[in-house]
C-alpha cells in the first residue's frame, strides 16, 4: 500500500464521507491509508437536501463517538460538480440546486472541511493505492445510480475549468434516446445509470423474478441464466460505446471501473471489451485495458479522506 504523506509528516486521522444517490458511507482513515472505522447509511436523495444533510450529520457524529484521536478533518465526495466546497445541482438529488457543503459541515463540526467531485475522489484514491499508481494516464468510472468519472493526466487529476472534468455520465451516445434527471437525452447515465436500466428493461428483468436488483442479475448471469445473461452483454455494449468515444478522444488506453455496478464485471466486460475493439481507432483497438477497481469498496472514502491530507 503507497503511504499517504502528511505536512507534519505524522501519523493523522480524518473522516472520510461518499455521498452516493442510495446511500452514504463514511470511515475513520489514518494518513497512511488504513480504515479504521464504518459506517453506511440511506442517503433518502428524493426527499430534500434538509434530509440529506441530517444523514450526513448522522454518519459524522457516529464516526466522531468514542474515537479518542484529534481528527485533522471531514473530507467530502459528493456527485455532480463541486466547486469550492458548493455542490451544484447534482443529478439523482431531489430539490437540490447549489448547497455549501463545506461551509455546513466546518461550522458544525468546527474542523476543516473539504468537498470534491465523488468520483474525483474515488479517482485520487485510485491513483495513490490502486491500479492507477501504475499508469500515468487513465480514466475512472464509476457504475452505480449514477455515472461519473474522473481523468487522470500525467500522473495528476485534470479538474477543468469548473472543477466538472469526468462527467462521463453526460455524454451522449444516443441522440434521441431516455431522458436522465441531468436534463440530457441519450446520455449515458441514461442507459446504464442503474435505476434507468432496471426501469428501461423490466419486462425482461420480471421473468427473473420479484424484487430483482442489478447485483441479482449479475449473480443469475455467473449461474448460466440466458436472460440476465443478455441483460449485461447489453450493459457491456452501451458502456463499451461511451469507453471507446473517452479513448478516441483523449489517446488514453486504460479505464478503471469502480462502483457498486463493477461487481457484476466479469459478466459484461467481455462484450465491452469486444465493442472497444470495433469501434476504437487503430492505435487502441489492440492496446487498451478496462480493469476493475482494486479498492472499489472503499475507493470513495479513502478519497475523500484523502482530501484532507493532501
Amino acid at each position: 500500500m503507497i503511504t499517504l504523506e502528511t505536512k507534519k509528516n505524522k501519523l493523522e486521522y480524518a473522516i472520510g464521507i461518499d455521498l452516493g444517490g442510495t446511500y452514504i458511507k463514511s470511515a475513520i482513515v489514518d494518513s497512511k491509508g488504513r480504515i479504521l472505522k464504518h459506517y453506511k447509511t440511506e442517503t433518502y436523495s428524493e426527499i430534500s437536501p434538509k434530509k440529506v444533510l441530517s444523514q450526513i450529520e448522522k454518519c459524522i457524529d457516529h464516526q466522531i463517538a468514542d474515537f479518542d484521536k484529534k481528527i485533522a478533518g471531514i473530507g467530502i465526495g459528493a456527485p455532480g460538480i463541486v466547486t469550492n466546497g458548493v455542490m451544484k445541482y447534482p443529478p439523482n438529488f431531489k430539490g437540490w440546486k447549489e448547497v455549501d457543503l463545506a461551509k455546513h459541515f466546518a461550522k458544525k463540526y468546527k474542523m476543516e472541511t473539504i468537498a470534491d467531485n465523488d468520483a474525483n475522489c474515488a479517482g485520487l484514491a485510485e491513483l495513490k493505492f490502486g491500479h492507477g499508481s501504475k499508469h500515468k494516464n487513465f480514466i475512472f468510472l464509476t457504475l452505480g445510480t449514477g455515472i461519473g468519472g474522473a481523468m487522470i493526466i500525467d500522473g495528476k487529476m485534470y479538474r477543468g475549468e469548473q472543477n466538472g472534468a469526468g462527467e462521463f455520465g453526460m455524454t451522449t451516445i444516443d441522440y434521441s434516446g431516455p431522458m436522465c434527471l441531468g436534463g440530457n437525452r441519450g446520455s449515458i447515465e441514461a442507459h446504464i445509470g442503474r435505476n434507468y436500466f432496471l426501469k428501461q428493461h423490466k419486462k425482461e428483468i420480471s421473468k427473473l423474478g420479484k424484487n430483482i436488483d442489478f447485483a441479482d442479475i449479475s449473480t443469475l448471469a455467473s449461474k448460466g441464466n440466458k436472460t440476465a445473461k443478455k441483460l449485461l452483454n447489453l450493459y457491456g455494449f452501451y458502456l463499451g460505446v461511451a469507453i471507446t468515444n473517452y479513448f478516441n478522444l483523449m489517446d488514453v488506453r486504460t479505464a478503471i471501473l469502480g462502483g457498486g455496478i463493477s461487481n457484476a464485471y466479469k459478466n459484461f466486460i467481455g462484450e465491452l471489451n469486444q465493442t472497444i475493439k470495433e469501434r476504437s481507432i487503430k492505435t487502441i483497438r489492440n492496446k487498451f485495458r478496462v480493469l476493475r477497481s482494486s479498492i472499489n469498496n472503499d475507493a470513495g472514502v479513502l478519497g475523500a479522506a484523502a482530501l484532507i491530507f493532501e
